[in-house]
């Protein structure tokens, strides 16, 4: 269960959306926020600074403390959540990490965006370092335009349709126990999802030379491995369903690209957040990076990502089924 959530702010509406997806989540797990501001000097930092360089500095430090200190407030009051500051120095990624682990926190939580300019491109690029980078998972929020400027009550839930992609393996089930930590309200509903790639067998003209000139799809074999997928899907949609954490639903896609996969089915699933591990058979080749990057662009779900070490991936399961269909058909 998530405990300590780390949340980075600049000073706009937008980037306070992912401030109040974590109140969200720390409300209903009891957990406590961490606000905080990497601060950039304006000014360039060099010895023998005059007054006026560091009376300016002051006041944009103390400006950036007003507005953590109003954003705490608001949680504070209308969500019930226990805040704590933090005003960071350095590379931003780096400080944040940094912090995040001193202070044993559970999860980052930062949005895409923040000011508009070379700042909302800054605030994306932080988010997606820390997302590759940081031991701890990290959500990414995708802001709301129009939102930012709702009166605020109280958080509602944050988030009600998530899309889990996994690939058979125990690395990216890992991602399942991050979803269960935010406790999602019990009228959300998880669609488990798993790519299968298509099954080709090389078509040889001159058996004599050894010459694959084609690829031709494989419809049986394709079929059987997605049945192998769907069976998989099922077994963790019971023990989910037996935990009661929400209405879960499966679905196997049978593609060669896993991106436009996912960004379509989210769409028509009409998910809020699309949640994956960084690290796993499929998911290391497929959900790193660009397909991510798909689905912040063709979509507006948040991500959650969980980077997990290569070392620790499990072994394949869908390239060993594969071949013990292939070495069947060829038998038979």
């Amino acid at each position: 269960m998530f405990r300590k959530l780390v949340v980075p702010l600049d000073t706009s509406p937008l980037s306070e959306q992912a401030a109040w997806k974590a109140a969200a989540i720390a409300r209903s797990t009891h957990a406590a926020l961490h606000l905080v501001h990497v601060y950039e000097p304006r000014l360039p930092a060099f010895e023998g600074g005059s007054a006026v360089d560091e009376q300016i500095i002051a006041l944009e430090r103390a400006q950036f403390e007003r507005h953590l200190r109003r954003v705490a407030d608001d949680i504070e009051k209308r969500a019930g959540c226990t805040c704590q500051l933090a005003m960071l120095a350095g590379p931003p990624a780096e400080a944040i990490a940094k912090y995040a682990r001193q202070q044993g926190a559970d999860l980052i939580v930062m949005s895409t965006h923040g000011r508009t300019g070379l700042s909302r491109a800054w605030f994306g690029s932080v988010a997606d370092t820390l997302a590759h980078e940081s031991s701890l998972p990290v959500l990414m929020v995708r802001p709301v335009e129009g939102e930012a400027t709702r009166p605020r009550t109280e958080p509602e839930a944050a988030f009600g349709r998530i899309l889990i992609a996994l690939d058979g393996s125990d690395t990216a089930e890992s991602i399942l126990s991050c979803v269960r930590s935010m406790r999602t309200s019990e009228h959300a509903v998880h669609m488990l999802v798993r790519i299968v790639d298509p099954v080709t067998l090389p078509i040889i003209d001159y058996p004599d030379a050894g010459i694959v000139t084609a690829m031709a799809p494989d419809i049986e074999a394709t079929e059987q491995v997605a049945q192998q997928a769907q069976k998989y899907l099922t077994g963790i949609a019971h023990r989910l369903d037996r935990e009661g954490a929400a209405r879960v639903e499966t679905k196997v896609l049978i593609a060669p690209s896993a991106g436009p996969a996912i960004v379509d089915l989210a769409q028509s699933f009409r998910a809020d957040l699309v949640a994956m591990t960084s690290h796993g058979r499929g998911a290391s080749r497929l959900l790193v990076g660009s397909v991510a990057d798909k689905i912040l662009r063709g979509t507006n779900c948040s991500i959650l990502l969980r980077r997990t070490p290569v070392a620790k991936a499990a072994a394949p399961r869908r390239a060993a089924h594969k071949k013990h269909v292939l070495a069947s058909k060829r038998d038979s």
